[in-house]
């Protein structure tokens, strides 16, 4: 559980730096997401071979099952801080500014013009019909599918930290 609250609190504000960056066109918080994107990248395998370490010391190991079930418990409960983060930010902060700056950005005339002359006014059509649908949502449904896309992505890297969560490490150590 508190590895999982570091995971899910390094999510969150990657999210609100993105919204709020994008919302207020703020590069500063922009810069801010990418940098928390790193460390969102990097942070389950260094708890990851935190545990493994403690657990060297006091002279045991996991196996790779169980170094499984704890990077998939570690970044379940991230998910699950993350969601509320993200639930708590488009039920009671957003009140549909972030769609309003992405409808502004993707409708001024030199980016229209441009998607133009790339040949892509099409997929401009559709991108601002996906952007409508996705405006309709409610906070809850816009939650989910973040979730959705977390939970994915957390069966991914449980895979690959529990490898480092598993790593025989020589008794010396």
């Amino acid at each position: 559980m508190e590895y999982g609250t570091f995971i899910g609190l390094t999510w969150g504000g990657m999210f609100l730096t993105y919204v709020e960056g994008i919302s207020y066109n703020n590069g500063l918080l922009m810069l801010l997401c990418f940098m928390l994107g790193g460390v969102a990248l990097v942070l389950p395998f260094v708890l990851a071979f935190r545990l493994n370490r403690k657990m060297a010391l006091a002279g045991e190991h996991l196996s790779y099952f169980q170094g499984l079930f704890f990077a998939f418990s570690m970044f379940m409960y991230g998910c699950l801080l993350n969601g509320l983060i993200v639930f708590a930010y488009f039920q009671f902060l957003d009140n549909g500014l972030l769609m309003e700056q992405l409808n502004a950005m993707l409708t001024q005339p030199e980016m229209v013009k441009m998607y133009e002359q790339m040949g892509m006014g099409d997929q401009h059509a559709q991108m601002m019909s996906i952007l409508a649908e996705a405006d309709a949502l409610s906070a809850w449904e816009k939650t989910l599918m973040i979730f959705n896309n977390n939970f994915f992505i957390s069966m991914f890297l449980s895979v690959i930290v529990a490898f480092v969560a598993s790593w025989q490490r020589n008794s010396k150590s």
